[in-house]
């Protein structure tokens, strides 16, 4: 590692490219598609954040506009009124879960119109929790390929880094360490696969931190909205019985 270590420091001080060119011409074929599939990982990993962020935008913006419309109809008794709001604003993953809600509540009271005991409350509680777990499905969609792109490519670098250090050594079994300038594309090519590597999966890490966050932040909100309308219904009721 002594040797490997002067060889490059050597490169490096004598004026060696070690740019992104330099080292795709460099490298095996081995080694290129190593590269190749870090830039995939990469192209890969900021479509599912563009994707990502754009419908959290989306939705964010959505389920504010829903949320103060929806609680004024539903304060009023207006049901059909409140179902067009979630309609309306479909982007929001609060009105999906809130309409199935109401949905679930308007069924139950007519079944309670023929059954005095009947409760029409539970019903309702049980379809937001399959609701809300509908929605944090979907809200995981690319995390698992984002979580598996931030722990995989540093160590698909690594082999590319290994590949590119045993190209090193072959080198010198056939030409002998004498000329540095023959070493020193190898070894440029066996830190630039470990760079690449670095690269794809630190951002990679932040944004899955990121979509995270945002993804309890939005089943925070649903299961707050949802509380405020059964409270609702569980007031409606009491004023009947």
């Amino acid at each position: 590692m002594t040797f490997l270590a002067s060889t490059f420091n050597f490169a490096l001080l004598s004026g060696s490219s070690f740019g992104p060119k330099e080292i795709w011409e460099a490298a095996t074929t081995f080694n290129k598609g190593i590269i190749s599939l870090l830039l995939l990982l990469l192209l890969l990993q900021i479509y599912i954040m563009i994707e990502r962020l754009m419908m959290y935008y989306q939705g964010s913006t959505a389920s504010k506009k829903f949320l103060k419309l929806f609680m004024d109809t539903l304060r009023r008794g207006d049901f059909e009124a409140a179902k067009r709001a979630a309609t309306t604003h479909n982007k929001s993953h609060v009105a999906l879960v809130l309409k199935h809600g109401l949905d679930i509540f308007q069924y139950e009271k007519q079944l309670k119109a023929s059954n005095a005991e009947h409760n029409a409350i539970q019903p309702v509680e049980r379809a937001i929790i399959r609701g809300t777990s509908e929605v944090s499905e979907l809200l995981k969609k690319g995390m698992s390929s984002l979580g598996t792109i931030a722990s995989a490519s540093p160590f698909v670098g690594l082999l590319g880094t290994v590949w590119g250090i045993i190209a090193v050594f072959s080198t010198i079994k056939e030409k002998g360490a004498g000329d540095i300038n023959v070493l020193a594309g190898s070894i440029g090519e066996a830190l630039g696969t470990t760079a690449l590597g670095l690269v794809v999966a630190i951002p990679a890490v932040w944004f899955y931190n990121i979509l995270t966050n945002k993804q309890d932040q939005t089943i925070a909100q649903i299961n707050n909205s949802a509380s405020q309308m059964i409270d609702e219904f569980i007031r409606r009721e009491s004023q009947k019985s």
